[in-house]
């Protein structure tokens, strides 16, 4: 698999050095276009400006297709720029300065609220009709609203099983290959015990990278037939029996030893799973397929992979980006112009073989890809995907979903450090979540 450097977590902190790759247009020109200037020297070139994380193979990956837009759309420009600091922040302040980029790349969590506020504009005159039958709802639901499209997905990651191939055989265990013998909760917690025997310390890790990424533990109360917003998509329901359980699945891994607290939303900066995972300190991990590299490098042919765990369902993270255009764009329908030929099926096939992303078309598997290698564990993310409940979607990319998080990220620590019992982490949890949906 091409080395791909460390993502930046999903709506948290981003890269402090700014960065800007220009196709077709000088750094003067570029400088111009962010004040919504046409200057002598460009000849009424018309300005598109396009925002990612900064991920340096996605940027040349980007500029190669501004490169390509540009030169079947004489007379235009594309900029590729670098989202900088915290990622709300940021997208605010040059919203009301009208200087935001013609075209953003936004996670699903993120999309609900600017959707919801006008800040991102109607896209489906430019999206093609045969887009839609080659996505599954879910993942088509991010960027749709019942008015227009807001946005299109582009790659998505999610969460499967990794574990210690040495610490399986000390135990006697043969992880499941096939999504319908993923373990339960319960399996999975019988053999966490075990591997905790072997490792002395704990038997697994979690997946967080920030307090933004809370919302990563989500699909737990999906497995467990419960849901975070009702059908409405904004209504709390994390006060259901379902929803307490799951919770109280969460308090257990550390009220018995098998996690540590060190690892908790808001204490996962920078991937502790990961690095606990590579020092021996547990042998199973949830997470997603950012360790691969490294795991590759620090322990080859001594980690596997095995499906996601499950309960009376399935589910798993709601990873990726969409891309979507700005109510900043003085050329709103060439920018959507832009991000239809960025998710059209050629161009994310090439993408996600450069990057080493997820797609987030149904007719593209890892075989399409072409990974330079563990193309087998990719699948497994991608069928993984597969998972994902639609209603879990829509909550995540609703527009009460940033705040919601917030509130998710206060009480789910709470009740999983035993502050609060599950029961009373719902009831305070429901409490602040019906007074970010009454505003």
């Amino acid at each position: 698999m091409p080395t791909r450097p460390p993502r930046q977590p999903a709506g948290g902190q981003l890269a402090r050095r700014g960065f800007l790759a220009l196709a077709g247009i000088s750094m003067a020109g570029a400088l111009a276009a962010c004040a919504g200037q046409v200057t002598a020297a460009t000849g009424g070139t018309k300005h598109i400006r396009l925002s990612t994380w900064n991920i340096p193979t996605d940027i040349t990956s980007y500029q190669a297709i501004a490169d390509e837009f540009v030169a079947e759309h004489p007379g235009t420009s594309v900029a590729v720029e670098v989202t900088t600091g915290q990622f709300h922040q940021w997208f605010i302040t040059r919203l009301a300065a009208d200087l935001a980029p013609d075209v953003i790349r936004i996670t699903p969590q993120q999309i609900g609220r600017y959707a919801a506020n006008g800040s991102l504009v109607d896209i489906s005159g430019a999206i093609p009709a045969d887009y839609r039958s080659d996505y599954s709802d879910p993942f088509w639901a991010i960027g749709a609203r019942e008015d227009g499209i807001y946005g299109v997905f582009q790659h998505t990651d999610n969460f499967i099983t990794y574990y210690n191939r040495d610490v399986m055989e000390q135990i006697g265990v043969t992880p499941p290959t096939r999504l319908d013998d993923a373990w339960t909760w319960n399996q999975f917690l019988d053999v966490a015990k075990e591997v905790k025997q072997v490792t002395g310390k704990y038997a697994f890790g979690y997946g967080w990278s920030a307090p933004e990424t809370a919302y990563r533990w989500l699909p737990f109360v999906y497995q467990n037939g419960g849901a975070f917003l009702g059908e409405d998509g904004a209504t709390p329901s994390m006060d259901t029996p379902e929803a307490i359980d799951a919770l109280a699945f969460g308090r257990r891994w550390y009220a018995e030893g098998l996690a540590t607290t060190g690892n908790l939303s808001k204490s996962g900066g920078g991937d502790v799973s990961r690095n606990l995972f590579l020092t021996g300190q547990i042998g199973m991990m949830l997470n997603n397929p950012e360790s691969i590299v490294q795991l590759d490098t620090d322990m080859p042919d001594n980690w596997g992979t095995a499906p996601m765990i499950r309960n009376v369902g399935e589910a798993s993270d709601l990873g990726g980006n969409a891309l979507a255009v700005t109510k900043s764009s003085k050329h709103p329908e060439l920018a959507a112009e832009l991000v239809a030929m960025i998710t059209s099926r050629s161009k994310m096939q090439q993408f996600c073989h450069d990057g080493n992303w997820l797609p987030a078309r149904k007719s593209l598997d890892a075989a399409d890809i072409g990974y330079a290698s563990n193309s087998d564990t990719m699948q497994r993310f991608i069928d993984q995907g597969s998972t994902i409940p639609l209603s879990m979607v829509k909550a995540e990319s609703g527009q009460y979903f940033s705040s919601l998080n917030a509130v998710f990220a206060d009480y789910l620590d709470l009740c999983l450090l035993g502050q609060l019992s599950p029961k009373e982490a719902s009831s305070q949890m429901m409490e602040a979540m019906r007074s970010v949906t009454a505003n």
